[in-house]
């Protein structure tokens, strides 16, 4: 995978960004055990899609899991993937973020006017340019 990578899931309208696999692979084990990432699909920075299917544990992150700065024991995961990944082009993902933008307006307009934003993704050449921007 290129990063950065967006995860989004299906339900849910937010855009959860990841510019390092480190951010991206670490949890704890609460929400590994509640399976929050079934289902999730990951786009990353050259377009290609993948569903995950399942998230597992690799092994313990930091000192034996445990942080002072996190809640709950730290763990690093890998990702069990759903068939082939797939391809989305620019123009598409373009279109899907703004859609979930309209669909999520008040969390936005807190730090984006929103015909802004749009516009500015509109003209990203780039999925690292939206990344930047929604970040």
């Amino acid at each position: 995978m290129k990063y950065p990578v967006f995860a989004l899931k299906e339900k849910d309208n937010l855009i959860y960004v990841f510019f390092k696999e480190k951010d991206l692979k670490t949890t704890n084990t609460d929400l590994l055990r509640k399976n929050i990432f079934k289902n999730v699909t990951l786009i990353d920075a050259s377009g290609e899609v993948y569903k995950i299917k399942n998230a597992f544990k690799t092994k313990d992150a930091g000192f034996f899991g445990f942080s002072l700065l996190k809640k709950g024991k730290q763990v690093l995961i890998d990702f069990e993937f759903e068939g082939k990944s797939a391809n989305i082009n620019i123009s598409q993902f373009k279109q899907d973020i703004k859609d979930k933008i309209d669909r999520n307006r008040n969390f936005w307009q807190s730090a984006w006017d929103i015909s802004e934003l749009k516009e500015k993704i509109n003209k990203s050449t780039s999925f690292r340019e939206i990344a930047d921007l929604i970040k």
